[in-house]
């Protein structure tokens, strides 16, 4: 593999290299939200034990701690106790000392002064918020040290510090995205009385604000906003913009937003106009859309700003006043269901930018003394440009009338003919998603070597669209070289001392791969039907990476287990390697394991087993262990039916003679007993030395999670399991789906009806009431209006028979 794409260009790895170490994006820090918070809480609350915090950052002289120490009324010998605690070399460290220090009750003398018990009988809040803001350095200090401090040991604060502790825990949880202990956290400070409740309720959704974008995330910041409406806590303007950003907001939380700016009367300033602008549009919600571009209109002529054109010019007799502005380029994306008319609206745009200057668009504009240009919160515009066009070019491109010879036309035209509209790494980004929704992949693999010729930069985006095009396009060798380029140059970077001796090479401190990324190249993987790939990067995720997966890593990985066994049973010698089973020996390296699966163009013959077993059983170990190890409560829950036959794989008729297979081959494979993986053992997959307290903190499962998760129960035998399953789902507060519903009750009808009239004596013993009426009877307590139908009912049937076909899950 010496090229990152063989047949368009040769490339050194060296050059590619060099490259790749530039190209850059900006985030903020997870230490650095905390300290903020703490500079925002000293100056709130006027508590002297965040100014101590700060100078607890490092270990100086106890003499410089004195004034510190004098303005908390904390004596000298409390600090000197706690000392080793707050500058242990990392956070679990600290939490055993806080355990030492707690077990020393009634062994310190007392000398008569302070309390001596209270030294040592609950953890002093200073302690905590100085562990909190600087100990939480990786995601395993988060993943144990921090929730143990949080839920164990928070209970020992004082009940007005309590709100402060969850608000930091919930900054640091935000920056390794460990979205599932939120709920409880969220729990708990909403149970409290909060004493300064306008700071810390606002602070609490800056937290939240920091995790990415989510269902799970948007229905915390729901709760809290209407916890805020209860208690008539105001929301702070600054609060609505860090909800609105875009890495956060949904459209459901933007109109939870917009009631709520109405109903409480606030005027929205400058900021508000323009996201409830650039969310509206981007949801294409078009009729929301232009009314915040009449409010924006509105807002610059009261205060004396350029305006914008309306929403209405492209059309017969409109309001033609304004001037080319930030805001049209935000409404255009808002017409991306009909791109002919983006494309109307821009080209009146230029109509109208040509009037007020005739000079012809296909040369960069100067900027003249005679135009002011306009002046606007997102920058400064004087002109149609770039960003018009590229955001017309996505309505074009999310456009399915538009045909890849159209899309590929207008980039090429455009590219080649207009210096003003020379591409952006987001145009190309933009150009390929669209090739990638069409299918089009060797003409996406031309542009993406258009791009990677030029000068332009590359983003995380731009690497994402990458890493998909190259494996799409029968080259995921290639995309995994790209990606451990990247990666490389990020671990790089967070070493100044060892980089390489190269000018060309940018020192850089922020993170290329996330787990959006990662997600993005497993999903390429299972399209292209390489399940055997995806099992090894769950298995190698934190290693290579330094990422934890979330509820959509999880959803690919058993759709990959469903296709793997899929894949087995359409060869002989698949479905006997899942009877005959060995041990495999795997490399030392994850990166040449993987490096080696990829050689091929094919996937091997055998893609079914996965730590030597059944690939099935392993994805569904992995889902019970996310549901027993992060909720512990649902090792109660109780299925709501019970099956009447079973399905099992080894209760078909073919058993015996699979038995008898097995048997004879027991001196060269270990025969499973198939009910011992009922009881799961909760070990983290990626912390396998030790039982954490939250196995997979980042995994909150929605519907489409337990959707994939039916459907393997399906394949692999248990759908016996899938009532249990759904109880599942209503514990966690899940709403789910009239497909997903119509899904299980259809696969759960294959193990809970028999013939007609068995089923007849079934319901005279048990009063008119089936397994399988009682959990439709269940499920319509459950879901109300979201029921499935007969016609719902219908579908399922055709989807659960597509699934088994042997076509299902190719591209």
């Amino acid at each position: 593999m010496q090229y990152l794409v063989f047949p368009l260009h040769r490339r050194s790895r060296q050059s590619i290299f060099t490259r790749l170490c530039q190209r850059t994006y900006s985030s903020l820090s997870g230490s650095k939200r905390l300290l903020n918070f703490a500079k925002r809480a000293s100056l709130a609350t006027k508590d002297p034990v965040w100014n101590l915090v700060f100078q607890l950052k490092r270990e100086r002289e106890d003499e410089r701690i004195h004034g510190a120490l004098e303005s908390c009324n904390i004596s000298f010998l409390d600090y000197l106790l706690w000392k080793h605690v707050v500058h242990s070399p990392n956070l679990n460290t600290a939490i055993s000392a806080i355990e030492q220090n707690l077990g020393l009750v009634g062994k310190l003398p007392a000398d008569g002064s302070a309390d001596t018990h209270q030294w040592t009988s609950r953890l002093p809040t200073w302690v905590a918020f100085t562990l909190l803001c600087h100990k939480v350095r990786t995601a395993q200090d988060a993943q144990d040290g921090l929730l143990r401090l949080t839920f164990k040991y928070s209970e020992s604060l004082d009940s007005t510090d309590r709100p402060a502790l969850l608000i930091l825990s919930t900054h640091a949880l935000a920056h390794f995205d460990m979205l599932m202990p939120m709920r409880k956290i969220v729990e708990k400070f909403l149970a409290r009385t909060i004493r300064f409740p306008a700071f810390h309720f606002n602070a609490l959704l800056h937290g939240l604000s920091g995790f990415t974008r989510s269902e799970e995330a948007a229905n915390l910041a729901v709760s809290v906003l209407e916890a805020m409406s209860a208690r008539e806590v105001p929301l702070w303007l600054g609060t609505y913009r860090s909800l609105m950003r875009n890495r956060f907001v949904t459209l459901q939380l933007t109109k939870v937003l917009h009631t709520k700016m109405i109903h409480e009367g606030v005027v929205p300033t400058a900021d508000h106009l323009e996201a409830f602008l650039r969310i509206f549009s981007k949801y294409g919600a078009i009729q929301n859309s232009q009314e915040y571009l009449r409010a924006i209109r509105r807002y610059c002529i009261e205060h004396g700003l350029t305006v914008p054109y309306g929403p209405d010019v492209h059309l017969r007799d409109a309001d033609l006043s304004g001037t080319i502005h930030p805001a049209n380029t935000l409404y255009i994306r808002s017409m991306q269901r009909n791109h002919a008319s983006a494309f109307h609206y821009l080209h009146k745009l230029l109509q109208l930018g040509a009037a007020h200057d005739p000079r012809p668009v296909t040369s960069v504009p100067a900027l003249p003394s005679r135009h002011a240009s306009t002046k606007f919160w997102s920058g400064t515009k004087i002109s149609v440009d770039i960003f018009d066009w590229t955001t017309t070019l996505v309505c074009a491109a999310n456009d399915k009338r538009t045909s890849t010879s159209t899309l590929v036309a207008l980039f090429e035209r455009t590219r080649e003919r207009t210096k003003q509209f020379r591409p952006t790494v987001v145009t190309y980004t933009v150009v390929l998603r669209g090739l990638l929704f069409r299918g089009a992949f060797d003409e996406a693999l031309r542009i993406w070597n258009q791009l990677l010729d030029s000068d332009i930069l590359l983003d995380r985006k731009a690497l994402t669209v990458g890493v998909q095009v190259l494996t799409r396009a029968g080259h995921p060798q290639d995309a995994f070289y790209l990606l451990n380029s990247f990666m490389d140059a990020q671990r790089t970077s967070s070493h100044p001392a060892s980089l390489p001796n190269d000018e060309h090479i940018a020192p850089v401190t922020h993170r290329w791969i996330n787990i959006i990324v990662i997600n993005e190249f497993m999903a390429s993987l299972l399209r292209i039907r390489r399940p055997d790939v995806i099992f090894q990067l769950w298995d190698h995720l934190e290693q290579l990476y330094s990422v934890l997966p979330n509820e959509l890593t999880l959803t690919i990985l058993l759709k990959a287990a469903v296709l793997a066994t899929k894949m087995d049973n359409e060869s002989v010698r698949g479905t006997f390697a899942q009877l005959f089973r060995t041990p495999t020996a795997e490399s030392s390296s994850p990166i040449d394991l993987i490096t080696e699966q990829l050689q091929s163009a094919h996937p091997p013959s055998v893609v079914g087993i996965w730590r030597d077993r059944r690939a099935s059983d392993v994805a569904r170990d992995i889902f019970r262990t996310m549901i027993y190890g992060n909720w512990k409560e649902l090792r109660h829950v109780k299925p709501p039916a019970s099956v009447v036959h079973s399905k099992n794989p080894e209760a078909t008729p073919l058993y015996p003679l699979v038995e008898l297979a097995q048997s004879i081959s027991m001196p060269f494979s270990t025969r499973k007993d198939h009910n011992a993986q009922t009881n799961i053992i909760i070990a983290d997959t990626h912390y396998p030395e030790k039982e954490l307290q939250h196995p997979y903190p980042c995994i909150v499962p929605t519907d489409r999670t337990f959707l994939a998760y039916i459907k393997l129960l399906n394949f692999s035998g248990r759908a016996s399991e899938i009532s249990l399953t759904l109880a599942w789902m209503r514990a966690l507060q899940i709403k789910p789906s009239r497909n997903t519903l119509s899904i299980a009750l259809v696969l759960w009808a294959e193990v809970s009806l028999r013939g007609p009239l068995f089923e007849e004596w079934a319901a005279r013993r048990n009063k008119g009431e089936s397994e399988y009426g009682r959990l439709v009877e269940w499920i319509t307590e459950w879901a109300g209006n979201k029921t499935p139908t007969e016609w719902d009912i219908q579908k399922a049937l055709r989807a659960v028979a597509m699934m088994r076909d042997s076509s299902f899950g190719r591209s």
